[in-house]
């Protein structure tokens, strides 16, 4: 399946408002609800779209992430794939990924407060500490998700992100089943969502509404299958002479059409941005452009190269 321009169209759309009807989606890309609802079964069923999910403000839920990047040493095939899935099993691992470049591992662990994020690093390296060359911590300051312009350039840019001032919103019973319900399935419809957390659909809406005005919910979005899409997935990590150029550097990604996510953060880098570009040679060419751009600007930075995601969690909100 080749995808066309209504394809892409479509992804574009969804990516900015995953809750869109089928009817305003028909109406925004001028075709019929019938083709579109058979154009978005399509997309799903042949897995371009991995499906669709919730950007929440976690800082106002008190939580914070922390950013994990690991050198292996000593390590064999079996080795690695053990350590892995011992990460992938923990409680607060909210992504865990293999790389190639300047480390072998990232994993982002969603706390409430710093003590247990030290205790998740002292049970890990206690563990595997011996096959541990190097490692390097970054606390996450903002995030901004931007969208999905890769698919479809269009006329509409968009910069969700929330900044990093812990708040203390505390959602009762009912809003957190909302909330871990939406996380992940950003679409769903809201008869069924009301049945899942035993309320009216009145009730949902309204509730959805309220964390909407509350900012706790920022945007329900599309998740797209880069490999399906033909693109590669690289990270790039910045250390800043001046983190005041943060915005800047944004900027000039999310310019390139190719930036999903940029963070803003606190420790071993200033900064780390996601590109998805369709080559080696884009992407060296987007990154030519930055160390000239920025020159004088950044200390260092690294290009890591996504190699398998084995954990992808969008929200603290899991139930057990």
């Amino acid at each position: 399946m080749e995808l066309d321009l209504l394809d892409r169209r479509i992804m574009h759309e969804l990516d900015l408002d995953a809750r869109i009807s089928a009817s305003q989606l028909a109406r925004k890309v001028r075709r019929s609800k019938e083709t579109v609802n058979f154009r978005l079964n399509r997309l799903l069923r042949e897995g371009y779209l991995k499906g669709f999910y919730t950007v929440f403000n976690t800082s106002k839920l008190g939580w914070f992430y922390v950013k994990h990047y690991i050198k292996f040493k000593d390590t064999t095939p079996k080795k690695e794939a053990e350590i892995f899935e011992y990460l992938r099993t923990q409680p607060n691992v909210a992504y865990l990924a293999s790389v190639e470049g300047r480390y072998d591992c990232l994993l982002l662990v969603i706390v409430p407060q710093m003590a247990r994020a030290d205790a998740f690093l002292s049970a890990f390296m206690a563990r595997y500490g011996d096959y541990v060359q190097a490692k390097d911590m970054t606390v996450l300051l903002s995030t901004h998700r931007l969208n999905a312009k890769f698919l479809f350039a269009g006329k509409e840019s968009r910069d969700w992100h929330y900044k990093y001032e812990l708040g203390n919103f505390t959602p009762d019973a009912v809003e957190r089943r909302l909330l871990a319900e939406l996380s992940s399935n950003a679409r769903i419809q809201l008869l069924e969502l009301a049945k899942k957390c035993g309320i009216s659909p009145t009730a949902a809406a309204y509730r959805m509404r309220k964390l909407e005005e509350e900012q706790i919910i920022l945007a329900y979005v599309s998740e797209p299958n880069f490999s399906k899409l033909g693109l590669r997935f690289a990270q790039v990590n910045i250390s800043l002479k001046d983190p005041a150029v943060r915005k800047q550097i944004i900027s000039y990604f999310d310019a390139t059409n190719t930036c999903l996510f940029a963070i803003e953060m606190m420790g071993k880098y200033d900064i780390l941005v996601e590109v998805h570009t369709q080559s080696e040679q884009e992407l060296q060419k987007i990154v030519d452009g930055f160390r000239e751009r920025f020159v004088g600007k950044y200390a260092d930075y690294d290009v890591s190269t996504i190699t398998k995601e084995y954990l992808v969690v969008w929200g603290p909100f899991a139930e057990g």
